[in-house]
């Protein structure tokens, strides 16, 4: 199961290497936007999401979403990657594990995410990153 932290893990990895200078993170504990980074003047913020409660303290804890706990995240995900986008001061990203549920919420709504310039990054069980096109 991947965590949100694992999620950002992952995406920072793929991002140093893809070049770009990591400016801050936020762990699912703590405020703040997950991922920012910046690379030849842009920044991009990442918001992410992970696949189930890494809350011990939960009942949830260790299981993973279901389908509309799945959907709520990924329109989390997406609202806050509006948010950015209409700010103009940088691009948006949204990182979620690849899984059935997560995959089919943005399959509904990439053509609007890709048309506004956010971009999808996709982690998979062993922590590989992907960017959809």
């Amino acid at each position: 199961m991947l965590f949100e932290d694992d999620v950002v893990a992952a995406v920072v990895t793929h991002l140093r290497a893809d070049g770009w200078n990591i400016e801050s993170t936020a762990l699912a504990t703590q405020h703040g936007d997950d991922i920012v980074a910046t690379r030849d003047g842009v920044r991009l913020v990442v918001e992410a999401k992970g696949q189930g409660s890494s809350k011990s303290h939960t009942s949830r804890y260790g299981k993973p979403f279901n389908r509309g706990q799945a959907s709520t995240h990924v329109g989390v995900a997406v609202l806050r990657s509006l948010r950015v986008v209409s700010e103009g001061t940088s691009i948006a990203g949204i990182a979620l594990p690849l899984d059935e549920f997560h995959r089919r919420e943005v399959d509904c709504v990439y053509p609007a995410l890709a048309r506004l310039g956010i971009q999808v990054f996709w982690v998979n069980d062993d922590h590989e990153v992907s960017v959809q096109e």
